[in-house]
């Protein structure tokens, strides 16, 4: 009996069943049918247990539901909270330099311009840029860059300008799995004069798992308000087309918590140390904007000196 059980164990194993076509001879040709049988009920239980488990493993993986996620989620973030994971750097990396070519295909059409304006008397900008973000516990370089377009010119003597476009890549904030993009809030003015060079409103896209479409530390509502002061004096690097390099920068933003973000939004907050006050902010800029007439072709270069100055207009 021990040799029918051994050998049918081991064909068990290969998921083979020898044992259902013969009967095993012992003990002098004796059939042991009856030991056979045995066999093969045992065999049909562990079969049955075997896939009694698997059913019930995947009856509890379907059970796992959206909301369990997301309360795993809020746990990890929480640990980032007592310090785990997120580091910032005491030193901002040197940023590469920006690109010097001009990207003129976001420019507004001319259909775009206010009612009234004169082609000849506009011209489009389109300026690309690098440099470093510091954002509540967020401490960044923008090494992808950014990119903006608009238009400026005069209707009637009265200086007016039309915003283009804004593109940015994501940055990941390091030590988490969470990525920021900025992106245009609904106000600018690029306008130099003495007291600054520009200004602009920014919000930063969250993005990461389980983070809600549509989070992000300001809104055009509540915005990040940037006032830009010049940090490097403006100088010709191409004149065709015509290009110009400057630096611009801002270290007294506050920035507001985050927004949309649902259930979410407390710990974000808190991994990120947002609202943030002035003074723990700053974002440093090299920029190289390029200049096309709407008109003439030497429209854009009628106007370089007032913004070698610093003033565009």
């Amino acid at each position: 009996m021990a040799a029918a059980y051994s050998q049918c164990s081991a064909d068990f194993s290969l998921q083979n069943f020898p044992c259902r076509e013969k009967s095993v001879m012992l003990d002098g040709g004796r059939s042991f049918e009856s030991a056979n049988s045995t066999l093969h009920s045992e065999v049909a239980m562990l079969r049955a247990a075997r896939t009694a488990r698997a059913v019930r493993t995947v009856h509890a993986a379907r059970s796992v539901r959206p909301a369990r996620l997301t309360r795993r989620l809020v746990l990890s973030l929480a640990a980032l909270t007592l310090g785990v994971g997120v580091t910032g750097g005491s030193a901002h990396a040197a940023a590469p330099a920006p690109v010097q070519s001009a990207d003129f295909g976001a420019c507004p059409a001319l259909s775009e311009l206010p009612e009234g304006a004169d082609p000849g008397d506009w011209r489009c900008e389109a300026m690309t840029a690098v440099g470093h973000l510091t954002l509540g516990r967020i401490d960044q370089s923008l090494d992808k860059g950014m990119a903006i377009t608009f238009a400026e010119g005069t209707v009637n003597g009265e200086f007016r300008q039309v915003f283009g476009a804004m593109t940015a890549a994501p940055v990941r904030v390091r030590g988490t799995w969470l990525e920021i993009t900025p992106r245009y809030a609904g106000y600018f003015d690029f306008q130099s004069n003495d007291q600054r060079r520009g200004e602009l409103n920014l919000k930063f896209g969250v993005s990461g798992p389980a983070v809600p479409s549509g989070c992000s530390i300001g809104t055009d509502t509540d915005p990040v308000r940037l006032v830009l002061k010049e940090t490097a004096a403006s100088t010709v690097v191409s004149q065709d087309p015509l290009v110009v390099a400057f630096g611009v920068a801002d270290n007294r933003f506050t920035a507001p918590r985050t927004s949309g973000c649902g259930r979410l939004g407390p710990v974000l907050d808190a991994v990120l140390r947002m609202p943030s006050p002035a003074g723990a902010n700053s974002l440093e800029l090299d920029a190289r904007v390029g200049l096309r007439g709407y008109g003439e072709a030497d429209a854009a270069a009628s106007s370089v000196s007032g913004l070698i100055s610093g003033i565009s207009r």
